[in-house]
């Protein structure tokens, strides 16, 4: 399965990017947008499931980037920086979704029609089998999962993105594994390996 990766570790270009941002500079923001658009972008889409939405959040995500460059402080990896802030924005507007009465059997309903990079290189049944799973789990098990496994993420680079405890992470990635595998039983794959 090709997945898009983002480097655990800022390189220093990264951080000297968000410093020449912190000063006004838009040609560093035009810079980090590029590289960092389709990862946050394709992690986005498999959180909330809708194209505008999705596009939205990464606006509205890169725009916090963009004012708080200046208060960076280094304490986790920009890109785990940069895809917490996006969390945080998700998470958000789902609340406000949820008050406004989108239930989350009707948000699964909502299908996204086009296809991501890593979906358009994924040929194999498997690969199409796995992505449609994937749909059934849970927002916060799929999240998981994607970070995990799209975005290659260690436990804790996820638990700091998600502001969760490390162990956290872990239930979570076994109890996402568990279901995925028994919903790989149920769809005939003998030997579901999760």
């Amino acid at each position: 399965m090709k997945t898009t990766r983002l480097r655990s570790i800022e390189t220093p270009s990264e951080i000297v990017l968000l410093q020449r941002m912190a000063r006004g500079d838009r040609d560093a923001f035009t810079e980090f947008y590029r590289q960092i658009e389709r990862p946050l972008f394709g992690y986005l889409i498999k959180l909330v499931r809708e194209r505008d939405l999705a596009e939205d959040i990464l606006n509205e995500t890169m725009m916090e980037v963009w004012r708080q460059a200046g208060r960076f402080e280094g304490r986790s990896a920009v890109n785990t920086w940069v895809f917490s802030i996006a969390h945080h924005r998700a998470v958000s507007r789902f609340r406000k979704r949820r008050e406004s009465a989108l239930s989350e059997d009707h948000a699964a309903t909502i299908a996204d029609e086009a296809p991501m990079p890593d979906q358009r290189a994924q040929s194999s049944g498997m690969s199409r089998l796995l992505a449609r799973l994937m749909e059934q789990l849970t927002v916060e098990h799929r999240e998981i999962l994607h970070l995990a496994y799209y975005q290659e993420f260690s436990v804790q680079e996820i638990a700091d993105t998600l502001g969760l405890p490390p162990n956290t992470v872990k239930t979570r990635m076994f109890y996402a594994r568990q279901r995925l595998k028994t919903l790989l039983a149920e769809s005939g794959v003998e030997r579901a390996v999760a």
